[in-house]
């Protein structure tokens, strides 16, 4: 059944909406998957199978807490702009998240309010099968959640303090008996721990970065050995910063996994001059 909405309506899990209608109401974008409405502090977010041909994978993860959504752009990477840019920011810029899932030409099925956590990016083919960079945002049905943490908060901080605050959080227990705050700090320490470990060098190849970013930083990307969207554990023994090349034959290369392998046994070698940190 297609719920009629009105103004002042508050969408209800499980029912069904004509997407057309939602955005007579609240204006937006009427194609794409992020819609971004001007005069209203939402963004609709809609997700379904057609994706499939370039490679998206949007779903649950598999204990069911976290929501694997495929940011926009078909054409070379993805870049944190428009939609993309306003996922992330959803929170400092007061603007709501909901996620609704076609279930018919026109119909969608409205799942949650949700709360953006952290992404991850991967290689896959755009509209004219050229490999590029996809942004794979975390999404977590939202629980009140009163804070946010960027990366350059944490920018100042040593090796030392970004791997304890990493490992401190590190845990097997299911995402949804931890906070989204120490969450999303966890996965920016993590992440900016493995660039300093790399020091500029490619963990996997050992060449020097390509190239300085406008910030002064060197680029490397950083690679989860076990991906998050697969249930690996978000965790400083399980990401590398390697090179966009390296990055490329993980993902791509007749020698993808053994190549994988190599460099989660680096990575567990070059862990253990660090594990003293823990002590």
């Amino acid at each position: 059944m297609i719920v009629d909405l009105h103004f002042g309506n508050k969408f209800k899990k499980g029912k069904h909406y004509r997407r057309r209608n939602i955005h007579d109401i609240y204006g937006g974008q009427q194609q794409g998957g992020i819609s971004t409405p001007k005069n209203h502090p939402y963004i609709f977010i809609f997700t379904g199978d057609s994706g499939k041909e370039y490679g998206y994978r949007d779903g649950w993860n598999k204990d069911s807490t976290i929501y694997n959504y495929t940011g926009e752009g078909q054409k070379g990477d993805m870049e944190f702009k428009k939609g993309n840019k306003a996922i992330r920011e959803h929170e400092q810029n007061k603007k709501t998240i909901y996620l609704f899932n076609y279930v018919s030409s026109g119909t969608v099925e409205f799942i949650d309010e949700m709360t953006y956590i952290n992404y991850e990016t991967q290689l896959a083919p755009d509209n004219t099968q050229n490999l590029r960079q996809v942004i794979i945002f975390h999404l977590k049905r939202t629980d009140h959640i009163d804070f946010e943490l960027e990366e350059h908060e944490l920018r100042s901080n040593s090796i030392q303090e970004l791997r304890r605050l990493a490992k401190g959080q590190a845990s097997n227990d299911s995402i949804e008996k931890i906070s989204t705050y120490i969450l999303r700090k966890r996965a920016a320490a993590i992440k900016l721990y493995a660039l300093k470990r790399a020091k500029g060098i490619c963990e996997a190849c050992g060449e020097n970065a390509p190239f300085v970013k406008q910030d002064g930083n060197l680029f490397l990307e950083v690679h989860h050995l076990k991906q998050l969207s697969d249930g690996g554990i978000d965790d400083p023994e399980n990401v590398a910063a390697i090179c966009p090349n390296c990055h490329r034959r993980v993902h791509y290369g007749i020698d993808g996994r053994e190549y994988n392998s190599f460099l989660l046994s680096t990575v567990s070698q070059k862990e253990q001059d660090y594990r003293a940190m823990d002590l």
